[in-house]
């Protein structure tokens, strides 16, 4: 009884030694419990800017296109756009339409920039017409028959006015249309003289 006595307080005095050896090295340092806790990514981190909503900048209705009032044309930040006649121009420098019409955009001298307007179908038809005839009489007829379809367009929106206008320009089309068929064989024949004047002769020879 005596030995297993002194065994026991062998064992308990072992255990104490080991218990006293693990705080030193947990004081000195050299014992360290790691555990993780919730953490936050680093502010540089790819991850952290996904919180904004995206702004939709830019040009929404392109130069020619129709619109009606209330469309937006231009997003911006800035005046890289200057609002020009029948459009509105908000807090946030958004640009968008007033009437019922047609986009254009024009190079404002006084500010030095675009500016931004809407014309109404009618005024628009007229202007497109006028341009086709300029286009018309300097022979570039590709040209003016883009021009006339703008212009067929803006009229069918633009009333009994406008009704009265496609008329008179189906006649100017018609003659516009028989010129680009003859401009077309003209070209064909240019093209098909050229080739034959730069291809190059196929020699033959004897067979003996």
């Amino acid at each position: 009884m005596q030995a297993l006595g002194g065994g026991l307080q062998g064992l308990h005095a072992s255990s104490r030694r080991a218990m006293a050896a693990v705080g030193e090295l947990s004081s000195s340092g050299w014992l360290t419990t790691f555990q993780r806790w919730a953490t936050k990514k680093a502010a540089s981190s790819s991850n952290n800017g996904g919180s904004s909503l995206p702004k939709m900048l830019g040009v929404k209705k392109y130069g020619g296109e129709h619109v009606i009032p209330g469309n937006i044309i231009i997003r911006q930040r800035g005046t890289r756009y200057w609002p020009g006649e029948n459009v509105g121009l908000g807090r946030d420098h958004t640009i968008w339409a007033l009437v019922d019409g047609h986009v254009k955009f024009t190079w404002s001298k006084f500010h030095k920039q675009q500016t931004v307007s809407v014309v109404p179908h009618l005024k628009y038809g007229h202007q497109c017409e006028h341009k086709a005839m300029e286009a018309t009489a300097q022979k570039n007829l590709l040209k003016a028959k883009g021009l006339l379809q703008q212009a067929r367009f803006a009229f069918k929106l633009a009333g009994e006015e406008g009704q009265e206008r496609l008329e008179k320009l189906d006649a100017f089309r018609t003659r516009l249309m028989s010129k680009i068929d003859v401009w077309e064989e003209e070209e064909a024949a240019r093209k098909e003289a050229k080739a034959l004047k730069n291809a190059k002769p196929q020699w033959s020879f004897p067979i003996h």
